[in-house]
């Protein structure tokens, strides 16, 4: 019988569903609890450390709180939990801060917060989009100047032997005829100002109240409907009559009555109203200005608008309404309301210094650097640092649901498809278009994210979720793809992802879903000259409920429910350390405290500690064991039948004023594929031999700086042949 001798380098590929035969060498049935690292091989995942217990957070079996986690700086890093309809915020040491819901209470108000929140931060302000509410325009009207402010008459040119007249209603209220110039006084009865106030008198003698200006006169009375009208003789250029529009800016004089509005048309060869615009008369700076058309809504309902979570100067926040800026020129065609009124709001971003929505299939950005801006800044032309508000351009409906910025572009997502925000060089409503780039489905439940020179996001079948990498084609412009990092995988995340975390300084995706309460699911990974080198998949158990995680740096911090009680948790991920100075070697348990809060009983010659006062909690009842590391190293495991009602356990011996080392184990599981003979191919790779019988007569396993560890061998069937602890 022929012998042959295999060797595996190293076992950090992960699991594998395929089938045995195809499978790598390095890729394992199962793996849990498990850390593929490139360094150290495959080891046991870090441990947890106790940070604190939330007392003051209380979370019900059914509570589904929305986690967001705040990096403002060094000093200053925060988790807010968005439930029951409230906001609770800690920072990494778990420590309570102040919220005060100034307005608005009912903006938070949700049964199901990850479904229908979405947060973003910016500097101090953290806003808040709620997805059920649909945006209003208040009932605050510009004012009705067209319909109170009169008749303004302008009085352009003096002329010799010109009649000038005012008509009302096509009934004459007011004439003068000036001189033939044939007398040398004349040239004072042909002045703008005489002429105006000849015609004032006439307009006061039929019974109208005039104001006089510099080379106008003002009729009071309602003349919107255009109701009145002038003749000069001389083509009416010599005077005109302005009610609410004229035909361009010149015609106008340069004073007029203060808060006079004037509607100019713009170019008279141009479509309706082309470039029309609407100004008003400043008394105080002798201007005209560009303001709003009257009588038309001008507010942004800010209580169904994005409301924003803002750090106060104490260190406390208060939850309140934005200040958006109300629209103050041109009118609802030439400035139109956003295209989110009167619809709901799906994402909040921000990109290139502009605060932006996505509303159905339109893209909605503010003024540049004017984040509560959401109107034109002028009716007469279009600003590069305006406002943008654009659809998707395709034939199919997409709501677009997440806008992500990667690779200095943004990408924005519906659940079909992928498109891109087109820039030709500074970001401007003059030149941008959402271009469709892919049709991939995505989950409309967890927000793509980037790691890298890649985008990652979920798409869910029908029981398993699948994890897509999207990148940009090398070496061909404007091409993106995205490839299934799941696909031999592909029964392993259960539907339900909700948030993907990324930590870029130890090439780790980690993934959340309901579908596994308990459960974290590790992608580990490594390029090297751009070629993948590393794609694991494994899951870590924690027997816990997570509810949020997130990276700073090379921590990993952790929202596990244990028994009834909100824990904040960390694991270092750091390599042959100690996570505490004072533990005698790295421990290996979850929620690790260290504690010198024993008391003595001399008589009995025992020490007794109360691991409801050391981990500041009411509920143990997830604990089945707890690991006791004296400082010399010795282990002893409690069991939960030995803990009594109150917490309290003890132990043989004086451990009084020493560093003792608590926490619960937990279980690295590893289980070896199929073992084939394999030999090299033609094509460099490795196919299995497949002919005789296979008989394996021994296996070596490598293993350094670890504890005791369980070998089981079990036959295909499921009988266990042979089991043995290494100690």
């Amino acid at each position: 019988m022929t012998q042959y001798s295999q060797t595996i380098k190293n076992l950090v590929a992960g699991i594998s569903q395929q089938p045995p035969i195809l499978r790598l060498p390095e890729q394992l049935d199962d793996q849990i609890n498990g850390f593929s690292t490139e360094a150290g091989g495959l080891q046991k995942r870090p441990p947890t450390l106790h940070v604190k217990s939330l007392a003051d957070i209380s979370l019900s079996d059914t509570s589904e709180p929305l986690v967001h986690f705040v990096n403002r700086d060094a000093n200053e890093r925060y988790i807010m939990m968005f439930y029951d309809n409230s906001i609770k915020i800690v920072d990494i040491a778990g420590n309570s801060k102040t919220v005060t819901i100034a307005e608005d209470a009912d903006y938070l108000k949700t049964t199901v917060p990850r479904e229908d929140l979405r947060v973003l931060t910016v500097a101090d302000y953290t806003f808040i989009v709620n997805r059920t509410k649909t945006v209003r325009m208040t009932g605050t009207t510009s004012p009705d100047y067209f319909t109170s402010q009169g008749a303004l008459i302008h009085v352009k040119q003096g002329q010799y032997g010109r009649t000038y007249i005012i008509y009302v209603d096509g009934k004459q209220i007011s004439t003068y005829t000036s001189p033939d110039g044939s007398n040398a006084t004349d040239t004072q009865k042909i002045d703008t100002a005489y002429i105006r106030s000849q015609l004032a008198n006439g307009c006061r003698s039929s019974g109208y109240t005039v104001d006089e200006g510099d080379a106008w006169l003002r009729i009071r009375g309602n003349f919107s409907g255009g109701n009145i009208s002038t003749q000069d003789g001389f083509n009416n250029n010599a005077m005109i009559a302005i009610t609410t529009t004229v035909q361009r800016f010149s015609l106008l004089p340069s004073t007029a009555p203060s808060d006079y509005v004037v509607k100019v048309k713009g170019d008279p060869n141009g479509s309706d109203d082309s470039g029309s615009y609407y100004v008003k008369y400043n008394g105080t700076d002798k201007v005209w200005e560009e303001c709003c058309c009257p009588n038309i809504l001008t507010n942004i309902d800010a209580s169904t608008m994005p409301h924003a979570l803002i750090r106060q100067t104490d260190g406390s926040f208060k939850f309140q309404r934005c200040n958006w800026t109300e629209r103050k020129v041109g009118d609802d065609d030439s400035n139109p309301n956003p295209s989110f009124i009167d619809a709901t709001l799906n994402d909040i971003f921000f990109f290139r210094n502009r605060l932006g929505v996505l509303s159905g299939e339109n893209v909605i950005m503010s003024e540049s650097a004017e984040y509560f801006n959401m109107w034109m800044t002028t009716a007469n032309d279009i600003l590069d640092t305006d406002c943008i508000d654009i659809p998707a351009t395709t034939s199919k409906i997409n709501i677009l649901k997440y806008a992500v910025d990667f690779n200095e572009d943004l990408y924005l997502f519906s659940n079909d498809a992928q498109f891109l925000l087109s820039v030709d060089t500074v970001l401007s409503p003059k030149n941008c278009a959402l271009v469709e780039t892919t049709e991939f489905r995505s989950s409309p439940d967890c927000k793509p994210v980037v790691a890298g020179k890649n985008m990652y996001f979920a798409t869910e079948r029908a029981e398993y979720t699948t994890i897509k990498e999207y990148f940009n084609v090398e070496s061909v412009n404007n091409i993106r793809n995205a490839q299934d990092i799941t696909s031999h995988i592909p029964s392993y995340i259960p539907n339900g992802v909700y948030q993907t975390i990324v930590a870029t300084d130890e090439n780790i995706l980690f993934f959340l879903t309901t579908g596994d309460l308990d459960s974290i699911y590790i992608y580990k990974y490594l390029f090297v000259d751009d070629n993948r080198v590393q794609a694991a998949w494994s899951k870590w158990d924690f027997e816990g409920h997570i509810y949020g995680s997130f990276f700073i740096d090379s921590t990993l911090y952790l929202l596990i429910k244990r028994g009834s009680m909100l824990t904040l948790e960390k694991s270092k991920f750091t390599y042959k350390t100690k996570d505490y100075t004072e533990e005698p070697y790295r421990a290996y348990i979850d929620r690790k405290i260290i504690t010198a809060a024993g008391v003595y009983d001399s008589v009995y010659e025992r020490t007794s500690f109360n691991l409801k006062t050391i981990y500041n909690t009411t509920d143990l009842s997830d604990i089945k064991t707890v690991d006791f590391i004296a400082p010399d190293g010795q282990l002893l495991t409690i069991e939960a039948a030995d803990i009594a009602s109150d917490g309290t356990f003890s132990v043989s011996g004086n451990y009084s004023n020493k560093n003792i080392v608590l926490g619960i184990p937990y279980e690295f599981k590893a289980v070896l594929s199929t073992i084939y003979v394999k030999k090299q191919d033609s094509s460099g790779g490795t196919q299995a031999l497949l002919n005789g019988r296979l008989q394996l007569h021994e296996l070596s396993i490598n293993y350094d700086s670890t504890g005791y560890f369980k070998v089981t061998v079990k036959h295909t069937s499921g009988k266990t042949y042979w089991t043995d602890i290494i100690k």
